[in-house]
């Protein structure tokens, strides 16, 4: 969790000198981090901004110096200009001998001069301090340590690479590219989460000895908006295992659940062969899939367990049959995947997915909506019907999720997590936003924390067609389970209260939700350490969800 307990450890030592404080701290941790991360570094140049983030680096560089470290301070704001605790590091720099040269305002070859044959680079321009683009002597700054970072040299951001929204990950104009970031006293979002991996490199958090943060210090830290109690949850292993309840002992398959995958039009079968077999391979009981009968043969070969039967669809044959078979399936299925492959080319095979969309809703069940259901939603909201559940999980990468907020793809990125905050207030349930840092926003109380929960796992190599049918499924799969029961024991499976029913499924897809985020993203990740990025298949994933959704059976196989 982000802001959960951190805390202000500079109460009542206003009066000792600045290195002993807040700051200080924050000083020390960095030379500590880049002592073990770059063991051979001996020289390192410290690029200072006029705030508190420029306090720390100048502290920083006073540390390496003492410590016999070749160091440089490039100030972009000069001492006498500085103010508070920013001025005061400043000061202990110069009079501990930190060598400080003012930044060559316009003039690239001067820039590029002074930061020339240095081993490491320190950002602290601005930090989380800058609230707009970056300007004048600031975007010369970042440019020329990108510029070096490009060229082989090394660089450290101090709490925020400069130019990164720390909040949302949005860059606006230029941000600087940070191998690694060390962020204080909470994690941030943005961190995580829009073009951050682009930026911030490994991130580290120093909490600077503290277990909470105090009101006066948010407040003089500029940090009220991170440290919200409605902030942003991380989602991590741990969190998973502890989620992950043993099955009983008398478990049989149905306590475990089922899924019903609908879609897989003509020519389109591979999205729901992928979302079925996900949601086996995620511990639902029974999967069923109705999809073209084209399909039944490549299902059964790929994975027997899912029970497959043709649905005529459109312009195969009659579509009410099946439309009927549709019904029953759905009155036997715990959770219903409905959009992989459903098409959307054409008006016959769009009012097809509808004619069967709509009978999905019209269960009643709870769902799981992708892909081209999602296209039909957003249809269907563009015709001014905005269709509303609590019982439903709704995928969207940020194309999806712009259509249905009838925005663009760059007002999505600008800010992901006020969009994925919007796509669950205009649609309710929880939604899932795709992209590098997903994100997962529920409704308010349904689950312990934030709304909203952010996965800063996952990789490049999940760049390949089908990862988003996988992640359905899981999503389908473990839902299943948690609507049994499956991950709280604390929830009653039935309920006399109708309300506290619906709470209950609420909370057991928004749960599914998370999980199913999370371990798509470990299992893609533990995927790309034995095999690599390009050529990553979604199938891939499986033998590693398996193992994730088995922590004791993991730790046995690591053992071996």
């Amino acid at each position: 969790m982000l802001a959960e307990e951190t805390v202000a450890a500079d109460s009542g030592q206003s009066e000792a000198p600045v290195e002993k404080r807040l700051m200080g701290r924050a000083a020390q941790s960095a030379f500590d981090l880049l002592r073990q991360r770059w063991p051979e570094t001996r020289r390192l140049c410290v690029l200072c901004g006029g705030g508190n983030n420029g306090g720390d680096g100048y502290l920083l560089a006073r540390l390496a110096l003492l410590a016999g470290f070749e160091v440089r301070v490039i100030a972009l704001t000069p001492e006498d200009a500085l103010t508070g605790d920013a001025q005061l590091a400043a000061i202990a720099a110069r009079e501990a001998g930190v060598e400080t040269l003012a930044w060559p305002k316009a003039d690239e070859e001067a820039a590029d001069a002074l930061l020339k044959g240095w081993s490491l680079l320190v950002d602290a321009l601005t930090g989380i301090g800058l609230r707009d683009a970056p300007r004048g002597s600031v975007v010369e700054a970042i440019e020329r340590i990108n510029h070096a970072h490009q060229h082989g040299v090394h660089v450290m951001a101090l709490d925020v690479p400069s130019g990164l929204n720390a909040a949302t990950g949005a860059v606006a104009g230029v941000a600087v590219e940070a191998d690694v970031t060390l962020t204080f006293l909470v994690d941030k979002p943005g961190l995580h989460t829009g073009r951050a991996e682009l930026h911030a490199g490994h991130v580290s958090l120093a909490r600077l000895g503290a277990a909470r943060v105090l009101p006066e210090v948010v407040a003089q830290s500029r940090t009220a908006a991170l440290l919200a109690e409605d902030a942003v949850q991380r989602l991590t292993p741990r969190w998973l295992e502890s989620e992950l309840v043993p099955r009983s002992p008398l478990a049989h398959k149905g306590d475990t659940g089922s899924a019903l995958v609908f879609g897989g039009g003509p020519g389109l079968g591979g999205s729901v062969l992928l979302a079925s077999e996900a949601a086996a391979r995620a511990g639902a009981g029974k999967v069923a899939l109705l999809t073209a009968p084209a399909h039944i043969s490549a299902s059964l070969t790929r994975c027997p367990e899912v029970m497959a039967r043709g649905l005529k669809s459109g312009p195969e044959g009659s579509s009410h049959d099946g439309f009927a078979v549709l019904e029953s399936q759905l009155a036997q299925a715990s959770v219903t995947l409905v959009g992989p492959g459903m098409g959307t080319e054409s008006l016959e095979s769009m009012l097809w997915g509808w004619g069967g969309m709509s009978r999905v809703l019209a269960a009643g069940q709870p769902l799981v909506v992708d892909a081209d259901g999602l296209s039909l939603l957003a249809w269907r909201a563009s015709e001014g019907e905005i269709i509303r559940r609590d019982d439903w999980v709704l995928t969207p990468h940020p194309g999806e999720a712009a259509r249905l907020l009838d925005c663009s793809v760059a007002d999505i990125e600008h800010d992901r997590i006020a969009a994925a905050r919007a796509l669950q207030q205009r649609f309710g349930g929880s939604v899932v936003l795709k992209g590098a840092g997903s994100l997962v926003a529920s409704p308010a109380g349904v689950l312990e924390g934030p709304a909203v929960a952010l996965c800063p796992y996952g990789n490049p190599g999940m760049a390949s067609g089908g990862m988003g049918d996988v992640l359905g499924g899981i999503i389908a799969g473990l839902a299943a389970q948690a609507l049994n029961g499956g991950f709280d024991a604390r929830q009653p499976r039935s309920s006399q209260d109708e309300a506290a029913q619906a709470r209950r499924v609420t909370r057991a897809m928004a749960q599914a939700a998370r999980l199913g985020v999370l371990v798509h993203a470990l299992a893609a990740d533990r995927a790309v350490q034995e095999r690599g990025e390009r050529g990553l298949l979604a199938g891939d994933l499986a033998s590693y969800m398996h193992l994730l959704l088995n922590p004791r059976a993991r730790d046995a196989h690591t053992s071996v």
